[in-house]
């Protein structure tokens, strides 16, 4: 399959990811007589679109064999510019690309051999300890991931294939929107006004979903704290947690788009919770978030959850929730040789 010219909707991406698989077979191995060398093919990686060479450096690619079954992390891979390449086995592959704007290894974790994609960690979230106690970081907001299923490295033959690369976090942005009755913001209390999610997933699987599962994933036991700030006007900031969200079938790759899938069915119902704090009294106080609101939507890949806060001292703490893409719709033209 040969593209040449194709568009690109970036609402969901922050570049495009063009696989050229170039296929120039030659034998690797021992040349011993009666035995069958492997035959191994060039494999080139050419990424367009902002930061490419950023994210190309943290490009790393992970074999699965036709089963899903983990085989190796390809460890001989050159990177000039915007271009990867490496070297692939003729038969059929799942390959995993990861890949961030920093660099992630320390997180990621390698499946050993012959474990499945679905029952396999491929990410964990780890807690910081600060002068405040023990919290669950932030997950990189350019966590980047693709599956290519069923890619046939066939000797002899060069192929053309397009994907696309999007993000396997979700953002929760929390605004406190209005609030009052409490004790005035100082230097000693500011610690004391801050939102923490609670519930937050930590563990991406090497299918891009939830580790184990949508449904009961493993959440840290600790929250993910943001303090708020304020301005001379006594204007609070918005607060911005990224989390990681379970890929599942929700989106659907068409045309070189991505796009919602209508009959999704493996979607995650793990909902996260939200607690807010004030200084009231010379302590904190979390109204009835003490032991957290629910937010009623469930992060999905690249999508913003919006929570509006109202929080009045004794009388009131209300949310309101609203859901929207990441970014707003681009549409941009490629050409590639």
């Amino acid at each position: 399959m040969n593209i040449n010219t194709f568009k690109t909707n970036m609402r969901y991406f922050y570049g495009i990811v063009l696989l050229l698989f170039a296929i120039l077979p030659y034998s690797c191995g021992d040349s011993n007589e009666g035995i069958e060398n492997p035959v191994e093919s060039a494999f080139a990686l050419q990424m367009r679109g902002t930061d490419a060479e950023t994210f190309l450096q943290n490009t790393s690619i992970y074999m699965f064999d036709n089963a899903s079954n983990f085989v190796e992390k390809k460890l001989n891979v050159q990177k000039s510019g915007t271009k990867l390449t490496t070297s692939v086995k003729v038969g059929t592959w799942n390959i995993a690309l990861l890949t961030c704007d920093t660099d992630i290894l320390q997180n990621t974790i390698i499946p050993a051999y012959g474990l499945p994609m679905a029952s396999s960690p491929m990410w964990e979230t780890k807690t910081t300890v600060t002068s405040e106690g023990e919290f669950l970081s932030q997950t990189p907001d350019e966590l980047r991931y693709v599956m290519l299923p069923d890619v046939e490295i066939e000797k002899d033959v060069t192929k053309k294939v397009s994907t696309l690369l999007y993000r396997n976090v979700a953002k929760i942005r929390v605004v406190l929107k209005e609030y009052g009755n409490f004790d005035t913001i100082t230097e000693s209390n500011r610690s004391m006004a801050y939102a923490e999610l609670l519930d937050v997933p930590t563990t991406l699987a090497w299918n891009g979903n939830l580790y184990p599962n949508g449904a009961n994933p493993d959440v840290s036991t600790k929250p993910m704290r943001e303090r708020f700030t304020f301005d001379a006007n006594g204007k609070s900031d918005t607060l911005n947690f990224i989390v990681p969200a379970h890929r599942g079938d929700a989106f659907t790759i068409q045309d070189g788009e991505l796009k919602p899938n209508p009959s999704s069915t493996n979607l995650s119902t793990h909902k996260l919770k939200l607690r807010v704090s004030m200084p009231l009294g010379g302590a904190e106080y979390y109204g009835r978030s003490a032991g957290g609101l629910e937010i009623e939507h469930v992060p999905q890949p690249n999508k913003i959850i919006l929570v509006n806060v109202t929080f009045y001292g004794k009388t009131t703490l209300d949310i309101k929730i609203d859901v929207k893409p990441w970014e707003d719709w681009i549409t941009q033209d490629e050409t590639f040789p």
